[in-house]
Parts: C-alpha cells; sequence; structure tokens
C-alpha cells in the first residue's frame, strides 16, 4: 500500500473532523479503536523520536505485542524508520523515528495585506518559502490566482512528487465557517462567505483545511516547535490582528462554534478609540501594527507643543515607531506589551496553561521591551498562590504562519483526537 493512502486512513477531511473535546493520551486495547492507537503511538514517535517500541509502550499504555504490530505496520507503509543504535558496552537498539519524507504538506498564511506560502515535510520542516505582497481588499478573484501562483512555485522549488503532499491548510484572519471553510470577517471586505475551502481545492486539486492564524500557528508549534510536547498551551498570535490558539489536554480548543480565542476584540479601554467589530478599546485597537501606530502619531502630536520636550518626529509607519529609540514611541510599545499582558494574565486564570507562546510577524518586529512588558503585566496581574506558566517565544520565527498552515493537514492527518474513536 502507498504510504499516502494508509496517512489519508486519519484524515477526516479537513475542519469537518475536528474536535475539541479532549482525553487523557494514553492507549487503549480495544479493537474498534485501532486507528485511535496508530495515531497515538505516532504521535509519541513525532515528539519523542528516535525511540524503542518499550518506550513507547509506557508512554502509551499499550500491550508490547500491540505496539510492535502497530510499528511494523507503519514501518512497512513507509511512515516511520527503524535505526539501530549502539549504547556504551555494545548494546544495541533498535528505534524509531518519523520519515521526513514520507508526505509534504503546503502551508499558506493570508492577511490582509500580505501572502506567505511554505512547502514543508512530514516533520514540519521548511523545503522552499514564497511571498507576495496582496491587497485582501482587491477581492477574491484577484488573490486565489496569486495564491495558487505562489503553492505551484513551491511545490515546483521543493521538487516534491505531487502526490506525496497531503494538501494545503489555510490560515486566516478572523474566524472561517466551521467545516466549510467560508469567510465570516467583515474586515475581509468582499470575502465574506466567500467558499474558500472549496475554490481553493479546485485552484490547487489538494485537499485543503482552512483555521484562522492563532489556531494554525498554535498546531505549528505543536507540531515541531517548542510546545511539541505540551498538555495545555496557549499560542498568542500577533499578525495584522491578534488571536490565540489553545490546547487543552493534548487537544486542539476550538470552542462551540470553531471560533475560540478571539481575544483581539477584547476590550481592555472601555472609552478607547473604536474598533471594526463595533465595540471601543479593544486589544486589537492597540496591539496590532495599525493600533501601534495610531497610538505613536497621537503621542507625537500631543508632545509637541508642550515647552522643555523634545519633538517627536511624525512616524510614517508601523517600522519606524519600532526601529526607533525615542522614549515616546518606546512608552508607546511598552503600554500595548503591558495591555496585552493583562489579557494574557485572564487566560492564566481561566486556562490554567503550562505554557504561553507568543508568535507572529508582529511580536519579532515589536521586540524585546514588547515582551518583557506583557511579561510585567502577567506577573503583576496574576495571583499570588498561582504559579506562573512559561513564556517563549515561537520557534518558527517568521514562518510561524505558513508552518502552522502547513501543520493544519499534517495534524488532522493523524495527530490521536476523540474523533478518531468512532465508538458507535
Amino acid at each position: 500500500m502507498h504510504e499516502n493512502h494508509y496517512i489519508f486512513r486519519w484524515c477526516r477531511g479537513g475542519l469537518a473532523g475536528r474536535s475539541g473535546d479532549s482525553m487523557a493520551q494514553t492507549g487503549t486495547n480495544l479493537f474498534r479503536v485501532k486507528e485511535y492507537n496508530e495515531a497515538r503511538v505516532l504521535d509519541i514517535i513525532r515528539i519523542r523520536g528516535p525511540v524503542s517500541r518499550r518506550e513507547i509502550a509506557e508512554a502509551s499504555g499499550l500491550k508490547f505485542q500491540t505496539v510492535s504490530n502497530i510499528t511494523n505496520r507503519l514501518r512497512e507503509a513507509g511512515v516511520v524508520v527503524e535505526e539501530s543504535r549502539v549504547f556504551r558496552g555494545g548494546r544495541r537498539s533498535l528505534r524509531l523515528r518519523l520519515n521526513e519524507e514520507a508526505a509534504y504538506a503546503v502551508g499558506i498564511q493570508l492577511n490582509r495585506s500580505a501572502l506567505a506560502v511554505a512547502i514543508t515535510d512530514f516533520c514540519g520542516r521548511v523545503l522552499a518559502r514564497s511571498s507576495a505582497e496582496v491587497a485582501a481588499s482587491e477581492g477574491p478573484s484577484a488573490v486565489v490566482p496569486v495564491i495558487r501562483e505562489h503553492a505551484e512555485r513551491v511545490i515546483e522549488a521543493a521538487g516534491v512528487l505531487r502526490d506525496k503532499i497531503l494538501g494545503a491548510g489555510i490560515g486566516v484572519p478572523g474566524p472561517p465557517t466551521p467545516r466549510t471553510g467560508r469567510m465570516l470577517d467583515p474586515n475581509f471586505l468582499g470575502w465574506r462567505e466567500y467558499p474558500l475551502q472549496e475554490e481553493l481545492e479546485r485552484e490547487l486539486g489538494l485537499p485543503v483545511c482552512v483555521d484562522n492564524d492563532a489556531t494554525a500557528a498554535a498546531l505549528g508549534e505543536r507540531w515541531s516547535g517548542v510546545a511539541a510536547d505540551a498538555a495545555n498551551f496557549v499560542y498568542v498570535y500577533l499578525g495584522s490582528g491578534v488571536g490565540a490558539g489553545i490546547f487543552a489536554n493534548h487537544q486542539v480548543y476550538r470552542g462551540s462554534s470553531g471560533n475560540s480565542g478571539e481575544i483581539g476584540h477584547i476590550p481592555v479601554e472601555p472609552h478607547g478609540p473604536p474598533c471594526y467589530c463595533g465595540n471601543r478599546g479593544c486589544l486589537e485597537v492597540y496591539v496590532s501594527p495599525q493600533g501601534v501606530l495610531r497610538e505613536a502619531r497621537v503621542a507625537a502630536l500631543q508632545t509637541s507643543h508642550l515647552p522643555r520636550v523634545a519633538r517627536a518626529s511624525f512616524p510614517d509607519r508601523f517600522e519606524d515607531v519600532v526601529a526607533s529609540e525615542e522614549p515616546l514611541f518606546r512608552s508607546v510599545v511598552e503600554a500595548a506589551g503591558e495591555r496585552l499582558g493583562r489579557i494574557i494574565s485572564g487566560m492564566v486564570g481561566v486556562l490554567d496553561p503550562e505554557l504561553i507562546v507568543l508568535g507572529g510577524p508582529t511580536v519579532e518586529m515589536l521586540g524585546d521591551l514588547f515582551r518583557e512588558s506583557i511579561l510585567a503585566a502577567l506577573r503583576a496581574s496574576s495571583l499570588p498562590s498561582r504559579p506562573l506558566p512559561k513564556v517563549e517565544l515561537s520557534a518558527a520565527g517568521a514562518d510561524a504562519g505558513p508552518v502552522g498552515a502547513a501543520a493544519l493537514v499534517l495534524h488532522d492527518t493523524y495527530a490521536p483526537s476523540m474523533q478518531t474513536l468512532s465508538l458507535a
């Protein structure tokens, strides 16, 4: 059997197969849930590999013979490979790891002004990437052909066989409709109710998964980043807006409508500037690139007439603010981090995660001062009796968006979940 046919046995058709339910990450010896056991064994090999069969049995709770049967099938299908290791004293051990060449996935990150596309191997490593400036306001008829062009470009650059590509994932700002992948974000003018998943499948000739960019980035971090073995973590993604991807008990959590983590529209200043969502003073109004630029411009105008105050130059771009050593602009960046830190503190109180991951292109641009102000606010506003979670930067860096989008495909293919159990 071709390895892709074997792998696709776990694929549940994009968003339609996802579940926010959680369960303990141990295996079971019931015959009816053999597919869950296979997915669980693969997950352990992905996280801990190279790993022995004995270690897999201990981690999964499965019988050693069950693990042997599963790993033999996976090895014969080419999904995992076996390697021999010699330890001190001459003892030899056979250990298993993922076969990075078993399959590939295309990841697409689309925001309001830019497009990034990458192709990854089965371990989530980027093989080729491409990007372009696009104006989403031009509408899908103009943007979708550009997506197709760059997707084909990375596939050709990577030199992989097309029948080894599991599919394409796309992360978008704002929520898509669960199950159908239609766009809901009213700020994506001309895209509302656009059947993005359906149209990209037709254009690319590949299965397509659509999700919001924060959830996609969280999946990417779980797949090949600092959250690889974290049971409960929150990924805070800052791109053109801000959102959160949530993992609870090893499972991605999407909420009842598939749109959890919309922290960008939590009001942080009740009398602040209006947000396009209809509220005032939303977090996104202050921590998005547009919001930071606006606050810096307001500050520059407010101080320009004061005596004995050095006048700050009026910034033209977000980049002018984050690259400046001007104290006035540094205070704006610091205030943005403080506001985000307060919201993260609230999430810590509700979700009790072991890890907070900060990622997305805006995090990198805002720099150390922004991150330090987040940590300071988190420490100041958290309960003293509760240990703080670790706070780390995403391992994917600028590739967080497209790597996370590719992970939508990889995760839906074989990450163990309640949906796999099918006990009825």
